[in-house]
């Protein structure tokens, strides 16, 4: 599979950045692949155009 990639900026308080980047440093998960998930996980279970 051949994915093509695009870079975003969101906002974020910073506490909850900085826990975030912890928790991935914890857990060794790269932060945007963690992110694409959660993205991916909200499309498929709350997207009524599936």
């Amino acid at each position: 599979m051949n994915n093509k990639y695009e870079r975003i900026t969101i906002t974020l308080p910073q506490d909850v950045l900085q826990k975030f980047r912890e928790f991935c440093k914890r857990n060794g998960i790269n932060m945007s692949s963690r992110i694409s998930l959660l993205v991916e996980k909200d499309l498929k279970e709350k997207n009524p155009l599936k």
